[in-house]
């Protein structure tokens, strides 16, 4: 039989219900797990080995482990997670007895350094599970949620020199006086605006979104700190978090108000709810950070995905280039564009990315699609699609013919819409943002309130918290699948949810399509064949159809 050009996009029954398994519960269960497999625990332990070769050596103990076992506990910050914790448990981590709390929460910021080792070692667990199943991570949902930083923005102004002060607004005192504390926004609104700008057109989404930006940003030392220092309608403030993101919004009664912090970026596997973090600073675009989220999936897979989903956010010119170029494909909700922000039919492909007929302008089926050369640059790859004609009006009609993706990257891709997987794709990307709420509970990753919010205030200790976070779930899954060499705990079986409500989208839209009039040839060529109009469907009377 001939290899499937994509895998099924199965979903695996109860690979991350590990309240229903003992064995991957608790701190101490974790520990154990991860040192029983030594080939994975062996070089995570060199690498988070920071004792220096000199002068008075550290007490013996396995950081790593301990870091294992805070993340998975069900605290946020260090010191209570260490008054409550048990000998039993610092023994287990290779401890003779339990720290101090200052020696553990030195050790444990001092791993943030080599964060980026636990995400290797959950990449050793991803290539094994997709080893033994070829379904691991070949669809991937990308999405991304906020997470707040405990630093505070201060006023900053000079002395005399702050334009509130001249309105009138007692703030404007300097620093001179004790620093005023500007409230909160709460992340609910940032949430929101963030899902407004994602419908909008990348440009207007742009130019909106660059209205609560600093309009100025500098890095000084104030004795023996450094901070950040940011200038909003004149004002100036300080934080004490160098790479969180400020956004700032106008409140009630004209008061300023401000939302301080990062973006938590997850990759989760369709099969198996595994994720992939990635925490970067919210001053930047989702679609930015997709480019380096992307790689690093790809990194620890060791090849490409076969198809990246996600919302409008990532719907750019941009991230449909990234995709198609490394040989993924993209299944994004389409997203207003252009002049009129409508979608149109053009002569070398309709409105829905399938291409065109040179010879007679009729629709062309599917026949194959290439990268292009993975060797070279992405920008020289050429990733191009194969069709045939489906009308066969004419001799040339019945070669095969050739389109560069480079023409239209939003809409010449791999996996047309007009497939019933495309859909079955988008319409199940929904369900994989609640991974958002289980890391939320599981791991407290993504703080959103006071309550949840490491008192920590350094990217380094967020990035830390989810590496952490995705060797444990990988952990939890590959041992519950039967992946680490034991048999499998996980009896449930496979479903493919939103297969029949993704086949009746399908039918739907090809029956629009001929009725819009997208099956037939249109075109300078069919005109002189005499097999339809010049003028392309979305360009005629009845105009075209909303993006």
């Amino acid at each position: 039989m001939p290899a499937l050009r994509f895998q099924p996009p199965d979903r695996q029954f109860g690979a991350t219900a590990f309240a229903r398994d003992d064995a991957v519960r608790g701190s101490m269960n974790m520990v154990r797990l991860l040192k029983r497999n030594r080939w994975l625990w062996r070089e995570l332990r060199k690498a988070c080995d920071l004792d220096k070769r000199y002068g008075r050596r550290r007490e013996r103990g396995n950081w790593e482990l301990v870091a294992v076992a805070f993340v998975v506990s069900d605290y946020v910050d260090i010191q209570p997670w260490h008054d409550d914790s048990t000998d039993s448990l610092w023994q287990a981590c290779g401890f003779r007895s339990k720290p101090s709390y200052r020696t553990t929460w030195r050790r444990l910021r001092e791993l943030a350094a080599v964060a980026d080792e636990f995400l290797a070692a959950a990449g050793k667990l991803i290539r094994r599970a997709r080893s033994q199943d070829s379904r691991v991570m070949a669809h991937v949902h990308f999405d991304n949620t906020e997470d707040e930083t405990h630093a505070a923005l201060v006023h900053d102004c000079e002395p005399d020199k702050c334009p509130a002060k001249d309105n009138g607004h007692a703030s404007g005192h300097g620093r001179a006086g004790a620093g005023t504390r500007p409230a909160r926004q709460d992340t609910k609104a940032f949430r929101e605006e963030r899902h407004q700008l994602a419908r909008l057109a990348p440009q207007q989404a742009g130019d909106d979104s660059a209205t609560g930006k600093p309009d100025d940003v500098e890095i000084v030392r104030r004795g023996s700190r450094m901070i950040k220092r940011v200038r909003i309608d004149g004002s100036w403030y300080r934080t004490l978090d160098l790479d969180a993101g400020i956004r700032a919004y106008m409140g009630p009664r004209g008061a300023k108000r401000f939302w301080h912090g990062y973006y938590s970026g997850k990759a989760v596997d369709h099969f198996t709810g595994g994720v992939v973090p990635i925490v970067d600073s919210a001053s930047r675009q989702e679609y930015d950070l997709f480019e380096d989220h992307y790689d690093l999936v790809s990194d620890l897979l060791g090849e490409a995905p076969e198809t990246a989903i996600g919302d409008k956010g990532f719907s750019v010119a941009s991230v449909f280039q990234k995709c198609t170029t490394n040989g993924t494909a993209p299944v994004f909700p389409w997203r207003p564009g252009g002049g009129d922000f409508k979608r149109h039919d053009k002569d070398t492909h309709d409105r829905h990315g399938v291409p065109r007929c040179k010879h007679c302008g009729a629709p062309t089926s599917f026949v194959r699609f290439s990268p292009g050369d993975l060797s070279k640059a992405a920008d020289n790859r050429n990733p191009r699609l194969w069709v045939q004609c489906m009308a066969g009006a004419t001799d040339e009609c019945t070669k095969t013919q050739t389109i560069s993706c480079s023409s239209d990257y939003r809409l010449l891709v791999p996996l047309w819409r007009i497939d019933p997987l495309y859909h079955e794709l988008r319409e199940s990307h929904s369900s994989y943002e609640a991974q958002h709420d289980w890391w939320h509970d599981r791991y407290k990753v993504a703080a959103d309130d006071l309550g949840v919010r490491p008192k920590i205030r350094d990217i380094g200790w967020h990035r830390l918290r989810a590496n952490v976070a995705a060797l444990v779930d990988w952990l939890r899954i590959c041992y519950r699948e039967g992946w680490l060499g034991k048999p499998r705990r996980n009896h449930l079986g496979t479903e493919r949810k939103f297969k029949d409500r993704a086949a009746s989208i399908s039918a739907k839209l090809a029956k629009m399509r001929v009725r819009m009039g997208i099956m037939g040839a249109y075109g300078e060529k069919a005109e002189q064949l005499g097999l339809g109009r010049r003028t392309p469907p979305s360009r005629r009377d009845r105009g075209a159809p909303a993006a």
